[in-house]
């Protein structure tokens, strides 16, 4: 499970959680532009396998976020939409293309969350403290069914981010650092962060 895999990365800083792909190579950021010039030049081939490829992606982060099937749905096909509309503005600049397509999602996300505000709807990554679950369910729930969504909603929204981006998608420091917009120092403060309040919710104790 996530979960399990998580606790012990405080200790085992190297291990990562089952599923999570391994650090890209310069190379395969290279493979990737490659295919990102063709699906630029309008290959329908190179066009089917982006899409292929990050439309689950797209729809497990948002999934992760928003804990809903039909949300998650719409912001990776609007997400997906965004990115074949706009693939011929990007420019291979060292990060990979995956960065790119994690920054449109991650600011669909936060419109998503700030329309959902204006309607006055409550926000399905408002932290537990303000539901009425109290943390020992939580997690044992988290332990029990391997449910990393419940267990994530004790973090705030960055410190998520980084989770979710680095330990499950597979992102390296640099590249989440450039879908958030901040610094590698302070990615690196933020899982540190993140890490120690993931384990506090698993052993049940609380602040």
């Amino acid at each position: 499970m996530y979960i399990q895999a998580l606790s012990g990365l405080m200790d085992k800083p190297r291990d990562l959680p089952a599923g999570t792909k391994a650090a890209s190579t310069p190379s395969d950021h290279l493979q990737e532009w490659e295919l990102v010039q063709r699906a630029q030049a309008l290959d329908e081939v190179a066009l089917a396998s982006l899409y292929s490829t990050y439309y689950p992606k797209i729809y497990n982060y948002a999934f992760l976020q928003l804990g809903d099937i039909h949300a998650a749905e719409d912001l990776a096909s609007d997400v997906m939409l965004k990115v074949l509309e706009s693939i011929k503005k990007y420019q291979f600049k060292g990060t990979p293309f995956s960065a790119w397509v994690f920054r449109i999602a991650r600011n669909r996300l936060i419109d998503l969350h700030r329309r959902r505000k204006r309607h006055g709807e409550v926000s399905l990554t408002e932290p537990l403290a303000a539901m009425q679950i109290g943390p020992q369910t939580l997690a044992e729930r988290a332990l029990d069914r391997g449910q990393l969504q419940l267990a994530l909603r004790y973090l705030t929204d960055e410190q998520r981010q980084v989770i979710v981006l680095k330990f499950i998608e597979g992102f390296d420091n640099a590249s989440v650092a450039r879908v958030l917009g901040r610094s590698e120092g302070a990615i690196k403060s933020l899982q540190h962060r993140a890490l120690k309040s993931l384990r506090r919710v698993m052993s049940g104790e609380t602040r």
